[in-house]
């Protein structure tokens, strides 16, 4: 009686890595076309994000208008209007309609004449209280953006201190000792 051994043995094809060409050629296909059907709702973020920008970019210039301040930190304008948004769904369109109304040359109460005569005399108010108190919202629900930053200091920052519970303004710890030979104290 003959005993039959069967071998188990890979296919000649494989390349010692476990696979065919043939497999690594329809991986890569399948991977390529995976990646483009991902990089579609990409471009849609990403047309999203530059009509945001487009929001921002109108909501900084309806800030520097109004406020007839041209040196308004960019990124405290991102934070206000991020709080903005998130309480009014229809913010950015609003702050679109206002940037239309900016005539070049014109004064802070000009443009609030041609706000209050589109109806959105109100919404820019609110824009400004936002920039002078450093609060969106004028109630207990109000959110706080900016505290030393709001532009109600701003005037008499160069003789008053932001008010606080300490006498020498906010993160008065950061700035360096003062010198023990002042010669203020010494005249004391």
């Amino acid at each position: 009686m003959k005993q039959r051994i069967t071998t188990n043995s890979t296919a000649a094809s494989k390349n010692g890595t476990g696979s065919t060409r043939r497999e690594f050629l329809l991986a890569a296909a399948g991977l390529t076309l995976t990646g483009a059907l991902t990089a579609l709702p990409g471009r849609a973020f990403a047309a999203s994000v530059t009509s945001g920008r487009d929001a921002l970019r109108d909501f900084i210039s309806v800030s520097h208008s109004i406020t007839e301040h041209q040196h308004l930190d960019v990124e405290l304008g991102a934070r206000f209007f991020t709080g903005f948004t998130e309480s009014d769904a229809h913010f950015a369109e609003r702050v679109g309609q206002l940037a239309r109304l900016i005539q070049p040359g014109d004064s802070a109460e000009q443009l609030m004449d041609r706000a209050r005569a589109a109806g959105l005399g109100d919404f820019l108010s609110a824009i400004v209280t936002a920039w002078y108190t450093g609060t969106i919202g004028n109630d207990y629900h109000g959110k706080l953006i900016a505290y030393k930053q709001a532009l109600m200091y701003q005037p008499v920052s160069d003789g008053l201190i932001v008010p606080t519970y300490c006498g020498n303004g906010p993160l008065w710890w950061t700035q360096p000792l003062p010198d023990d030979n002042n010669s203020l104290i010494s005249s004391l």
